[in-house]
């Protein structure tokens, strides 16, 4: 069974997706449908954020495709290689756009961040965070000892070319980490 269809059978799952992870199947996808992938690939929307974020796949197939990321306000990379990883991504550091943004340090910064911001979504936003990343793991077989944040910068160096985003007008949208970033 497709892990998509899991999430789907299960609504306490879903909902513990929806909260503390921000991960919403149901969410509307306002955001992107305007953009096409330069590549000339297809994408589909596969989840959105309470901020009115989205994540897409890549190309054709099922939940093995590379996952877009792109934000309300236009921010975009690729932050996964499948939907594994985009759920293990999502439920180890629902913050993981804190650490991306904080790429120019390199993978141990963008560790550094994870952690720091751990501690602050344990200690002032969910202090049930721990039992709700293994329930959810179990359920999916996510492995949240991965190296998240080193696999979300190899992905995020990889939008550029393929995976860049045209608007409809024919502007590209800047991708959050270059290709030929050096860190």
């Amino acid at each position: 069974m497709s892990l998509i269809q899991r999430i789907k059978d299960d609504p306490e799952l879903a909902d513990l997706l929806i909260h503390p992870f921000d991960f919403d199947l149901d969410r509307p996808y306002w955001v992107g449908e305007e953009e096409r992938l330069r590549s000339g690939q297809p994408k589909e929307a596969v989840a959105g954020m309470a901020s009115g974020c989205g994540y897409f796949f890549c190309g054709e197939g099922g939940e093995e495709r590379p996952v877009l990321f792109l934000s309300s306000d236009g921010m975009t990379s690729l932050v996964a290689e499948n939907l594994t990883d985009l759920l293990t991504l999502v439920v180890a550091a629902p913050w993981w756009l804190d650490c991306l943004i904080g790429w120019r340090g390199g993978v141990e910064a963008m560790r550094a961040i994870s952690e720091e911001c751990r501690a602050e979504f344990v200690e002032e936003d969910f202090p049930r965070l721990a039992e709700c990343q293994e329930r959810v793991a179990a359920a999916l077989g996510l492995d949240l000892t991965a190296d998240v944040m080193g696999r979300l910068l190899a992905a995020a160096r990889r939008t550029d070319p393929d995976f860049i985003l045209v608007h409809d007008e024919g502007h590209e949208l800047t991708p959050m980490v270059p290709a030929d970033a050096s860190v």
